[in-house]
């Protein structure tokens, strides 16, 4: 990381990284992305790449205004290749202490969606790893390093113009110590998004962009308002080599290059793998 990467992520608990990926490289993982999604031109997908919200026929799924599929990076190198670009590689593993594991890559797709249900409570659905289940996940500063458990980039694919919609965040929450209210954003008229409030910051990234946050930092989703275009994106998750299990679909793992089956692999705490060593990483096959 960058002196000024390490000051506005520890202050911020986010990062936007701008033109990480461009030219071809874009235009292959935008039309990868395209021929994965319902409607592309192939109605015959890898096993173990399914619908996020399990086995909805394709036929259902596709008219369903958020799709993601579970391991979407998968479908194609030039997405594969998205989860060590060299415009994060060094962040992930700075905050992981050198000892990263690739934990899940989704491929999501949202459109407006009309019939979105109004809220009485917490629009834009705000939410951190603090709350719930998640309370282990560590965020903490030493010898001028940064380390995070619990990682998430989010790669976009598609523009997110202001007033689009999409994602949220509470800057500097991330090292709150107190709980979050209830009722610290208000439905506005429309019963979905929350009334104008500078407590947040509505991210708008271009496609080839990366945003990465700690899950720990507060964030949420305003309703996606544009009628003609969609917001695509990966997902990627990265936690320490040496916290959970593997949870990926040996099916999948098969498939992918070895470069990436090791960076899914799990390891003892103190290991470093081969892949570390590389800056940048190129997928071998």
């Amino acid at each position: 990381m960058t002196p000024e990467q390490r000051y506005l992520f520890d202050i911020t608990g986010y990062l936007h990284i701008e033109g990480a990926v461009t030219g071809g490289d874009l235009k292959k993982a935008q039309e990868a992305a395209a021929r994965c999604l319902p409607g592309g031109d192939t109605d015959e997908r890898p096993p173990g790449l399914a619908p996020r919200s399990d086995e909805i026929p394709v036929e259902e799924f596709k008219n369903r205004p958020l799709l993601r599929y579970r391991n979407g990076f998968s479908f194609d190198k030039s997405l594969e290749a998205i989860i060590m670009n060299p415009a994060i590689w060094p962040l992930v593993k700075e905050l992981t202490a050198d000892m990263p594991r690739f934990v899940s890559g989704s491929l999501s797709s949202e459109q407006h969606d009309p019939d979105r249900q109004q809220v009485e409570k917490n629009p834009a659905g705000l939410h951190c790893a603090r709350e719930g289940r998640y309370w282990y996940t560590r965020y903490q500063v030493k010898d001028d390093r940064i380390f995070c458990n619990d990682l998430v980039f989010f790669f976009y694919l598609t523009d997110v113009n202001p007033g689009d919609g999409g994602l949220i965040v509470i800057p500097g929450s991330h090292k709150s110590q107190f709980e979050r209210p209830d009722e610290l954003l208000i439905p506005g008229a429309d019963g979905i998004d929350p009334e104008p409030d500078p407590v947040f910051t509505n991210l708008t990234p271009k496609a080839g962009d990366f945003l990465c946050i700690s899950e720990l930092l507060t964030h949420g989703v305003l309703r996606w308002k544009p009628t003609d275009r969609s917001r695509q994106m990966l997902i990627l998750r990265y936690r320490p080599q040496y916290e959970g299990n593997v949870s990926m679909p040996q099916e999948i793992i098969d498939r992918l290059s070895p470069e990436t089956q090791e960076l899914v692999s799990t390891a003892s705490y103190g290991h470093i793998k081969d892949i570390i060593n590389q800056d940048p990483v190129t997928l071998s096959a």
